[in-house]
């Protein structure tokens, strides 16, 4: 139950980051999908099905926040955080490296998937907005393997420095 908690709360603060602030404070120039973030980092911790569920019901809320075509978000973020999940399990991605590799190329199938998609249902041709994936994928790289890491070393750390905190006290009153 914390872990459906846990990742509803992560869902619902990313969704108002990257809307709210996010647009505000990087407009067009820098895009970050912290939601598609969420997922990955969802996948990546307890597997496929829970990428598949927390990829659904983000696409379909980021899909019914923006007023696009709704469900096409959701299907992205779907089938990417199902695939996450399967790699995650398959493959040991408890490094750096592996899960920066996981975060990007994630961000390369959503973003394939969503603009295909889009350009299915409109009938036109996807363009070239490659230049704008490969900066996202960076960035949501970035992003996700700091959070990641954040999440299964905060504890840790706090831990230390609590313990760290405790015995300089003595070390005074030692003096």
């Amino acid at each position: 139950m914390t872990r459906v908690i846990g990742v509803s709360v992560a869902l619902v603060v990313a969704l108002m980051l990257q809307t709210v602030v996010g647009y505000q404070w990087f407009g067009r120039f820098i895009a970050m999908d912290l939601v598609l973030v969420v997922v990955v980092g969802t996948a990546i911790f307890f597997g496929p099905t829970a990428g598949l569920v927390s990829g659904t019901v983000a696409g379909l809320c980021q899909d019914a926040l923006s007023g696009g075509v709704l469900g096409v978000a959701g299907l992205a973020k779907t089938l990417v955080g199902f695939l996450a999940g399967v790699v995650a399990t398959q493959f040991i991605v408890s490094g750096i490296i592996p899960r920066g590799v996981v975060f990007f190329a994630s961000t390369w199938l959503h973003g394939v998937c969503f603009l295909g998609l889009y350009a299915m249902i409109e009938r036109h041709a996807i363009g070239r907005p490659w230049r704008q994936i490969l900066v996202q994928s960076l960035l949501n790289a970035l992003v996700g393997v700091v959070a990641t890491q954040v999440i299964e070393r905060g504890p840790e750390w706090w831990k230390r420095r609590q313990y760290n905190r405790r015995h300089e006290g003595r070390r005074r009153l030692a003096r």
